[in-house]
């Protein structure tokens, strides 16, 4: 959570319709979902180990924090025996800058930079992707701002940059979902936005 927060707040909130038990993947408190929180920061839940819920939930909600996952398979595989039947799973994946360098990226890793967050050592790695995004329009919209960066292509440009991508293939084998994509343009620094609502088979 951060500087985003003012353009995204609307979006998840639009989308995300938590019910039953909730956990929240990767929040520290319940301003914006009220649920049981799992966090690095409050030392009981990383998503880089071999991590397991308390119990299982009616809904899991992880924004903001997938694409650190350095094993992104493994990630939607834990989420999905982290839910009762019928549990639902509600996780974006993103692309573009987070502002903490100066050469813009789409992905996480150009010209020998690593994008992190809240600390040196707390990479990004991972995001998800299908060329049936680019006949999304906000996915369009955002490919056309990146252009403006030198951007030719935004497949490339992932295929380039993002050391793990989660097909959609994938996830399919154990959701039944649908995305939703925003994107935004502060200080052309776009950010895209790509929430999975999904439905455990």
């Amino acid at each position: 959570m951060g500087r985003s927060d003012p353009y995204v707040y609307d979006f998840y909130k639009g989308y995300i319709v938590p019910r039953g038990e909730v956990a929240l993947l990767g929040f520290v408190n319940n301003k914006w979902f009220d649920g049981d929180l799992y966090d690095m920061q409050l030392n009981n839940w990383n998503i880089n180990n071999s991590w397991e819920l308390e119990k299982k939930y009616d809904t899991i909600i992880c924004t903001r924090t997938a694409y650190f996952a350095k094993n992104p398979e493994d990630f939607i595989k834990r989420c999905y025996e982290s839910l009762n039947d019928g549990g639902r799973l509600y996780v974006d994946s993103g692309l573009g800058d987070h502002w903490r360098f100066d050469n813009f990226k789409v992905g996480w890793m150009k010209d020998g930079e690593h994008e992190h967050c809240y600390g040196e050592d707390n990479f990004l790695w991972s995001t998800a992707w299908d060329d049936s995004l680019l006949k999304d329009f906000y996915v369009q919209g955002f490919q056309n701002e990146i252009r403006k960066s030198g951007y030719e292509s935004l497949k490339e440009a992932v295929k380039e940059e993002v050391p793990q991508i989660l097909s959609f293939d994938f996830i399919e084998k154990y959701f039944n979902f649908f995305i939703d994509a925003f994107y935004h343009s502060p200080n052309s620094r776009p950010q895209l936005y790509v929430l999975m609502s999904g439905v455990k088979k």
